[in-house]
């Protein structure tokens, strides 16, 4: 359980905080202690900054030899030392040479000290710590106190100069970190981190949160509940982005689902209707052939002439389906290409209509044409959109009954637009709202005109509203059962 809580983003994000956050309370307590060191020395230094001076008006320095006794350094170091036994005394020269010491000779490792630290602190601008050599531990610089001493003529003879704290700066050092002010500092710390570590590892909970849901929802997705969502985090942070990214995802996802099954739905349907449309008239094909063959001898010219005429019809069906198969999908394909001309709109419909008058006749329905006066050229393919025309008149004409009207309408483009409006409608029996959205799927025949039509193979709307879109334009229909049906489409006007 553990290890599976460490593997988790959760578990990584909050051991990270947990490193993070102790690291740099770790590394404070020691810039602290380190401060609290410094501290000392500044205070030591700044306290002690004119002792060196009080102890240099003690020493004398004689005008005729220009040196200072040595019983008087001796008994001046002494004094000095007894008043303030973490010190010790050097006299330097202008070089920063040992001349003398309190420290024992055995003592002393150094012989020279470095003058820089020793202008910083005459020059009085450096700030406090300033840390000089100490000659008897080098390579543990000491607070100190310097002042020069002065010969008679008034020149510099050499410097005093006094180490601090010796014996003293580490146990007082020890002894802040110790103290009631540090400790203090240091429970305050460690609550204000417990509390930081604790609010920490519940906002990351809380973070994480969301990333636990995405991750179920992205679960129940990957099994199959193309409906899972994600509940939209508060905010417009990454999370909320990325809960939203999923949620449209899913929702295409759901959606392309549909439609597969929708499609797997028509293509059953379609095997369905292909298989029935082709089936009858091989079956009549197949039938009368057999009836020829088997009795030919005892039927009379006139029946043998009737069945071959059948066969003839039948095997015409056969060939009209399967072209009108093949136009469609090559439409589908985007295989045919338009090739676009300036023609008459009224002109070409009049020619679909004059080669449609005799089986409107035939049939006893007025077929008729009303055109606008000024209609501009078009600008389309004139043999596809005859084919188009030819198919919603034919199929106006098939479920028109005898005594109805067929009408195409022809209107001038409205202002502001350079399309063609054409309006092919009769005055059949309407099409069932349950049929309508319908109309334009491959070999799709509700029911009852399935049962009535004998002659409609289902793909000539098909065709036609492929070949409209390929000139950029929508097939529509509106229908109202026993009161008539009408298909609009525009074309694009001559540029």
């Amino acid at each position: 359980m553990m290890r599976r809580w460490l593997r988790s983003l959760r578990g990584r994000l909050s051991v990270l905080f947990a490193v993070v956050l102790l690291g740099s309370t770790g590394a404070y307590v020691l810039l602290l202690s380190e401060a609290s060191a410094k501290y000392v020395a500044e205070v030591m230094q700044q306290r002690n900054r004119p002792l060196a001076a009080s102890v240099a008006q003690v020493l004398r320095i004689d005008a005729a030899t220009n040196e200072i006794s040595p019983e008087a350094i001796r008994a001046t170091f002494a004094s000095a030392m007894v008043i303030n036994p973490n010190i010790k005394l050097y006299l330097l020269g202008l070089d920063g040479r040992i001349m003398n010491a309190s420290a024992a000779p055995n003592e002393v490792k150094l012989t020279r000290v470095p003058m820089a630290p020793v202008r910083a602190f005459l020059g009085g601008r450096a700030p406090f710590p300033i840390f000089g050599a100490d000659p008897r531990h080098p390579g543990q610089p000491r607070p100190f106190s310097v002042a020069p001493l002065r010969s008679s003529t008034g020149g510099i003879h050499c410097y005093l100069y006094v180490t601090l704290g010796e014996g003293l700066a580490l146990p007082e050092a020890a002894s802040m970190r110790e103290s009631y002010i540090m400790g203090l500092l240091l429970r305050a710390l460690g609550l204000a981190v417990a509390a930081a570590l604790l609010v920490g590892l519940v906002l990351i909970s809380l973070l994480t949160k969301d990333l636990r849901q995405l991750l179920a929802a992205v679960r129940r997705l990957q099994a199959g509940d193309y409906a899972a969502r994600v509940p939209a985090p508060r905010g417009g942070d990454e999370l909320a982005e990325l809960a939203g990214a999923f949620n449209d995802m899913a929702a295409r996802t759901q959606a392309a689902v549909a439609s597969l099954r929708q499609t797997d739905e028509l293509r059953r349907e379609l095997v369905a209707n292909i298989s029935h449309d082709l089936r009858t008239p091989l079956t009549s094909i197949e039938g009368y052939a057999e009836t020829i063959l088997l009795r030919q001898h005892l039927l009379s010219a006139q029946e043998q002439q009737s069945y071959i005429q059948t066969i003839f019809k039948n095997t015409q069906s056969l060939k009209r389906l399967v072209s009108e198969l093949f136009e469609l999908s090559k439409l589908e394909a985007r295989q045919t290409v338009p090739q676009p001309e300036p023609f008459s709109v009224p002109e070409l419909v009049q020619d679909v209509v004059l080669k449609l008058q005799p089986e409107a006749r035939a049939r006893g329905i007025t077929l008729g044409l009303a055109c606008a006066r000024a209609v501009p050229f078009a600008y389309a393919d004139i043999g596809l959109m005859e084919r188009v025309l030819q198919n919603l008149l034919e199929n106006a004409l098939r479920y028109t009954p005898a005594g109805g009207k067929v009408q195409v309408a022809v209107a001038a483009p409205p202002a502001g637009t350079a399309r063609i409006p054409l309006h092919i409608r009769d005055t059949g029996r309407g099409i069932s709202a349950a049929d309508l959205p319908h109309v334009f799927n491959r070999f799709y025949r509700s029911d009852q005109v399935r049962a009535k039509s004998k002659d409609g193979l289902g793909l000539g709307l098909a065709i036609a509203r492929k070949i409209v879109e390929l000139h950029e334009g929508d097939l529509v229909v509106s229908s109202q059962e026993g009161t008539g049906t009408c298909f609009s489409f525009s074309l694009p006007t001559c540029r």
